[in-house]
Formats: structure tokens, sequence, C-alpha cells
């Protein structure tokens, strides 16, 4: 089983408080392509996983008051929303990664996922940080380098070359990601 992980793709990161509507706008195609696929498929899981905080999280004294669970910046922009499909997973989150303090090992556990496709915001933090839980949880890694992005200001290559190196992600492309038997 393959979980499609859509990363903060959320109305705060794209055009509110935090907006990087240049290059969100770019991977919102890919992403939905991919979403239109994973739920066709059978043997994949979409998996949103989306800043939720509260006002007391570590998270807001570093970036402010951003994605606030129950909020419209906390919810997915509407090209890419969830349609309460057959295995869709809303997975708020409080931290970057998708697994810190979540039930998304015990969900994935119950689906026998061995991969995860990476999606989203942001290559070089949360979608890092994603990557990091799935490396130390045995899962395989790919991400589609057309269907993430960083903030502006930094190096996208070097944040894809970063989750090569250190978590040995393979870095493709939505295309390939589609391709029967990948």
């Amino acid at each position: 089983m393959k979980a499609l992980i859509v990363i903060d793709m959320l109305n705060d990161f794209v055009t509110g408080v935090l907006n990087n509507e240049a290059d969100a706008a770019k991977i919102i195609p890919p992403i939905k392509r991919l979403i239109q696929h994973a739920r066709a498929d059978p043997d994949w899981l979409v998996v949103y996983s989306n800043d939720a905080h509260r006002s007391d999280d570590r998270e807001i004294s570093v970036w402010g008051r951003h994605a606030m669970a129950g909020t419209y910046g906390a919810a997915v922009v509407d090209e890419l929303a969830p349609v309460g499909a057959e295995r869709e997973i809303v997975s708020p989150k409080r931290f970057y990664g998708a697994f810190d303090g979540t039930d998304l090992e015990e969900v994935f556990r119950k689906y026998g996922v061995s991969e995860v496709i990476l999606t989203g915001q942001h290559t070089h933090c949360c979608v890092r940080h994603t990557a990091y839980g799935a490396f130390v949880r045995d899962y395989k890694i790919r991400v589609p380098a057309d269907a993430v992005c960083v903030f502006p200001g930094v190096d996208g290559d070097a944040a894809l070359d970063y989750l090569k190196m250190v978590y040995g992600a393979e870095i493709t492309t939505t295309s390939a990601v589609m391709l029967p038997n990948s």
C-alpha cells in the first residue's frame, strides 16, 4: 500500500498569513493529479497532513499565528480539498512532521503502508520532517519534485538533495509516480 501525503496545502500557506502563492500555485495541478490517481487506485491512501494549531503550540512562537485549528486558514485549498473518499485520511498536526503527535503510524500499520509519496509545502521544513518520520519508520520515500515547494529565497534543489542524501528519498516526478507498477 502506498500513501500520498499532501502536506500543508492550506489557505494560510497559499494565500494567507504565511502565503507562498507564487510557488504553491505551481504545485497545485500536479498534486491534484496525484490525488485523483490515488483515489482511483485501491492500493493507495490519500493523507492530508495539515497544521491545526492551538494558541499554545511551540510553532506559534516561531511563525506567529497561522493555521489555527478550525479556521479558514487551516483548511486545505479548495482545489485539493478532501472529499470524504474511501481511503482518505485527514491527519491534523501541531508540529512540522506528519508523524509527530499524530496517529498516522497506527493508521499506516492498519492499512499495510510500505511507501510514502510526499507532496506539498515546504520541502525544507514540513516535508523534510515528515521524511525523517518516514525514514525512522522504515517507509520507502518518494518525492515528486514538481509537487513540492520551498519558501521564497530557499534553495529548493538543495532541499531535495538533502532528502535524497540523508533519508534515501527517491526524487522523481508526478508522472513517474503514476506509472503502473512504479
